[in-house]
């Protein structure tokens, strides 16, 4: 038996991201709009104008409800379409993945992936909890994306804080990059490839080419300190 992943609908969870991106945008990524999604323009505008938290916190539970009684039954449909899909690679995906990070994720393991009304997807490595976009029409990527981000930080974050010293810019740097090893290992069972941010695909090249030589990941950590160190 191996991990799993179990995707559902919480509002306050979406209305937490949704608030997270128009206050909070990422620095990744550099087009904040596309962090939005398709949340509608209004929405977005009135939460910028409005900087009291709690009258912020009652528009968007006011619009999440709304949108609850239109949508409900789309979202029903998403949680069972996702949990398929995702079903199907769920054991070859964690067995890969432990071989990939050189780690043994406990087999009773549940990761929540929760559906978000926004465009941008966080992770919570302690919680073992991650979002996927409740307008996407398949978020195998995006799922194994993020189960990488948090078994990463979980497995080795310690490590490149307080071995390879390297900053939380750099380390995030590293953990957007790594997941170019996606497509190197898991080509054949994701349904799209694993792009990445337009400010780290030169570093994804790198990383790539290390692995294909090497096929560590203790040794891609190192190699990476060292391109960083070297700047």
């Amino acid at each position: 038996m191996k991990s799993n992943v179990q995707f559902q609908y919480d509002i306050n969870e979406d209305k937490k991201n949704i608030l997270r991106v128009v206050n909070h945008p990422s620095d990744f990524g550099g087009d904040v709009k596309r962090q939005y999604g398709r949340l509608p323009l209004e929405l977005v505008n009135n939460l910028k104008t409005e900087r009291d938290p709690f009258v912020q916190d009652r528009i968007v539970s006011d619009f999440l409800k709304q949108n609850l009684i239109k949508k409900g039954e789309l979202i029903n449909q998403k949680i069972e379409r996702f949990q398929k899909d995702w079903d199907k690679i769920n054991d070859e995906y964690f067995k890969r993945l432990e071989k990939i990070l050189d780690i043994q994720i406990p087999a009773d393991v549940i990761y929540k992936a929760y559906l978000t009304s926004a465009g941008s997807c966080p992770f919570d490595a302690s919680a073992r909890t991650f979002m996927v976009g409740m307008d996407d029409e398949m978020v195998d990527t995006v799922a194994a994306h993020e189960i990488m981000h948090i078994e990463l930080w979980r497995n080795y974050g310690i490590y490149c804080r307080d071995t390879l010293k390297l900053s939380p810019k750099e380390f995030g740097v590293f953990q957007e990059s790594a997941t170019v090893l996606l497509n190197e290992e898991m080509g054949d069972i994701l349904s799209r490839p694993d792009y990445g941010y337009k400010e780290h695909q030169e570093m994804r090249l790198r990383l790539a080419e290390e692995w294909k030589r090497t096929k560590n990941f203790r040794g891609l950590l190192k190699y990476y300190k060292g391109l960083v160190s070297s700047k």
